[in-house]
């Protein structure tokens, strides 16, 4: 149980770090002067990485519950 629980830990720290990417991106489209077609290819790119990172740090913390209740 120690492995699912380690595992979960670092996937969920994983999809945090995604997340702080995200924000970090968001915040540089939103200062920056970009075009409306430049800054539309990065929100797309934000997204799939935003839903990666979210579904990555649910599945983390998944673990860590499932590590929790079993051990």
């Amino acid at each position: 149980m120690t492995a699912v629980l380690w595992v979960g830990v670092a996937l969920a720290i994983v999809g945090l770090l995604g997340l702080g990417w995200c924000l970090r991106e968001a915040l540089r489209v939103k200062r920056g002067a970009l075009d409306p077609e430049a800054a539309r290819k990065a929100l797309a790119r934000m997204q799939a990485v935003n839903l990666a990172s979210v579904a990555t740090a649910f599945l983390g913390l998944a673990a860590v519950a499932v590590a929790a209740i079993l051990g």
